[in-house]
């Protein structure tokens, strides 16, 4: 068997899927990689084409302004190589080439040696890195495939992600040709010609977000897969610097869509009695409420903080407690009137039902916190 030229291959994923993904443009997926090749590319791997090297670490650092002031990205390490690899790999599992009779088993194996390379790659170390890697994947839900429907008088054919052959509509009149084009986004793919289950697919998706748990954040008001905290979201949001980025990032959003999410993934932590990862997310939800409280003093109008969803709503009541709660503690950092202002803005959220859900469940997570020991008598002098 010929050894594979890693070289070639990653020059061909720079061109044909990285750089469209990180600028915009049409993106050419090639054959599947797979782990061997995607761990082998390494760092410090040079680029043929100057020019669109240059354009994507362009781009990059737009998308890392929105969030911080960044001037420069290095080139691209071993590991974010083996992280596009692996997206790569996911978006192929849905290839009509990879389906059919004879090849039906194809891309469940592909799916699982993504795993194999997703589990190679480490959680970002550094702030740095998780924002590197969210520069190169923060577009990966803007991934479409245009399918296309060409049907005249005697028949129709379908092309999954390639334009029809012209010859299909010629004479549209007299042959009453009609061509439908149909976006399929990411998530939608495994149920348009994909040859693997939507769950299994989702749950790739999800294991490469944690890879890039500043994405994960970033895109939290998505439809699938639905937000749930992880250990490396929960990590990066546990830093001051890391909960900055991810508080910008989410402010980027939806508001009701992202604290729809974000409730009921915290109240799932609260449910299972994983207290101590709620209470971090608890500290992010407490900073949104006060950065709403900070931002409704100054307006001549704003929206209640009371949320629509049942996960919006336990957002903003959990956001709310927390940020009064800080309020109570540190009260002195603000002006007294400032913090009576602040405190008025908030109240209204404690009467809610959710404020009462919330009151409960913090009844059963302070019930279940192992008593205080008594202290120790003093021994006979």
């Amino acid at each position: 068997m010929a050894k594979p030229d890693v070289g070639a291959i990653a020059d061909r994923l720079l061109r044909d899927f990285i750089a469209p993904l990180v600028i915009g443009g049409p993106m050419l997926p090639g054959r599947p990689i797979g782990p061997r090749v995607a761990l082998a590319i390494g760092d410090d791997r040079p680029t043929t084409d100057i020019d669109q090297h240059a354009h994507m670490q362009l781009a990059r650092v737009r998308v890392a302004r929105k969030l911080t002031p960044v001037d420069r990205f290095e080139a691209l390490c071993g590991q974010e190589w083996a992280l596009l690899a692996a997206l790569h790999d996911i978006v192929q599992t849905s290839h009509p080439d990879l389906t059919g009779v004879l090849r039906s088993k194809l891309p469940g194996k592909l799916l699982d040696l993504v795993g194999v390379t997703l589990g190679r790659i480490a959680a970002p170390a550094s702030l740095g890195e998780a924002l590197s890697r969210h520069t190169l994947v923060s577009r990966m839900f803007e991934i479409t495939r245009t399918d296309t429907v060409v049907s005249w008088w005697l028949g129709k054919s379908e092309f999954r992600g390639e334009a029809p052959p012209e010859r299909l509509s010629a004479w549209p009149k007299l042959r009453r040709v009609n061509v439908a084009q149909s976006p399929r986004p990411l998530m939608s793919l495994p149920l348009h010609g994909g040859g693997v289950e939507p769950e299994r697919f989702e749950l790739a998706v999800r294991a490469l977000l944690s890879k890039s748990p500043l994405t994960d954040l970033a895109t939290a008001g998505r439809e699938a897969p639905r937000f749930a905290w992880s250990a490396e979201t929960l990590a990066l949001t546990g830093a001051r610097a890391g909960r900055t980025l991810a508080l910008r990032a989410l402010a980027a959003q939806v508001e009701e869509r992202v604290d729809e999410e974000l409730g009921r993934a915290t109240k799932e932590l609260m449910t299972q009695g994983l207290w101590k990862p709620a209470a971090m997310a608890l500290d992010l939800l407490g900073e949104r409420a006060l950065a709403w409280a900070e931002g409704a003093l100054g307006a001549a109008e704003t929206t209640p903080l009371t949320g629509q969803g049942n996960g919006a709503a336990f957002a903003r009541a959990a956001g709310s407690f927390v940020a009064r709660r800080w309020i109570a503690m540190h009260g002195d950092v603000f002006p007294p009137a400032e913090r009576f202002a602040l405190l008025r803005a908030l109240e209204p959220v404690a009467a809610t039902p959710a404020a009462k859900e919330l009151e409960q469940l913090l009844k059963v997570a302070t019930a279940s916190l192992p008593a205080t020991p008594p202290p120790a008598r003093p021994g006979p002098a």
